[in-house]
């Protein structure tokens, strides 16, 4: 995946074909800019606004309490960055936006992007994680009870296109009844997996700071009737039980340990599951040896070295964990629709 500037004038395509244009100087501030105008546009409620039809900038400022002038000014932005469409002075929204910058709407990202205000305090990190090469491990260091709902939230709205990969690919043995879901939060994925499979319900382990907004969420998503939650840290081990797990999920959440915490997770998870039970990853992949560099899957490893201090992982290093674990009959799947994840599962 690449992001690069486009022309969007004959000016601009020759100005960019001649190679006059220093190229630093438009990725240093037009992406910032656009980034911010969207924070801004969703934070003020101005994609709401338009959700019944096109208004002017005058208009929209007196609905909403804002500047008129500046307004104008980020809704011109908003519309050179095809979320909005401007005809005669009015603006509205385009399909992108109707899809997934409303309430309700069905790829609603409004969570992800409120979050975004919290990844932009990350990214001021970033120099001090390549002087020291440690990062933040926002999961322990982050207080903000918004940031929590936002995180989380925004992690429900991209499980929301993974959960059908999920309930599709991952095995799981002849008449189960528990899974396992390992820092699941909203609970979407495991719960996914349960209702293509019936009886079968997920039992979510959340951090306590964690629990109240996974449970609103897992309520908002209707997904309470299968699943149920349970405080704890994966670290100190998984939920005792008088009966073992057939299923168990960690999905989005390795790539914030250690190799050598994995391990010990995954050993923990195998001593947890019945026999001919299933663990089941899944995760953004790490590039493979020699591969050329790739800006969205390279700029997650960094991104998740910055927050946790740690690393993508390869379909080695977890084959490599997952026998050392004591499983067997170990596979790696791939989705043309989640094209930087990728699933490893495993079984007792």
């Amino acid at each position: 995946m690449r992001y690069k500037a486009l022309p969007q004038s004959l000016p601009e395509r020759i100005a960019l074909w001649s190679g006059m244009v220093p190229m630093p100087l438009v990725d240093a501030l037009f992406p910032l800019v656009k980034t911010r105008a969207l924070m801004a546009g969703v934070r003020l409620g101005v994609f709401e606004a338009l959700r019944a039809g096109p208004a002017e900038a005058v208009t929209l400022a007196k609905r909403l309490g804002l500047d008129a002038e500046s307004l104008e000014l980020l809704l011109r932005v908003l519309t050179g960055s095809e979320y909005l469409v401007e005809r005669k002075g009015r603006f509205g929204l385009t399909g992108t936006a109707r899809k997934t910058l409303l309430t309700g709407s069905s790829q609603d990202s409004r969570g992800y992007v409120e979050f975004n205000y919290m990844q932009w305090q990350f990214l001021e990190s970033l120099e001090d994680l390549l002087r020291t090469g440690r990062g933040l491990d926002f999961h322990h260091t982050m207080e903000d009870v918004k940031a929590w709902e936002s995180y989380q939230r925004g992690m429900l709205e991209i499980a929301r296109l993974h959960a059908p990969i999920l309930a599709k690919r991952v095995p799981v043995p002849k008449n189960a009844r528990r899974l396992l879901d390992i820092a699941g939060s909203h609970g979407l994925l495991g719960a996914a997996i349960c209702r293509k499979h019936p009886p079968m319900r997920s039992t979510i382990l959340e951090l306590p700071r964690a629990r109240t907004i996974a449970e609103a969420l897992a309520r908002e998503a209707g997904i309470s009737d299968v699943v149920e939650y349970r405080e704890g840290n994966i670290l100190e081990g998984i939920p005792a039980s008088t009966e073992a797990w057939d299923v168990a999920l960690l999905a989005n959440i390795l790539h914030h340990f250690s190799p050598d915490q994995n391990l010990g997770i995954l050993r923990k998870v195998h001593a947890g599951l019945g026999a001919g039970g299933t663990v089941a990853i899944w995760d953004i992949e790490r590039h493979g040896e020699g591969d050329r560099p790739e800006l969205g899957r390279d700029a997650s490893a960094l991104f998740f070295r910055l927050t946790s201090t740690s690393k993508c992982y390869s379909a080695r290093d977890y084959g490599e964990w997952l026998e050392k674990a004591g499983f067997r009959s170990i596979r790696t799947v791939r989705s043309m629709l989640a094209p930087l994840h990728f699933l490893v599962h495993a079984s007792k």
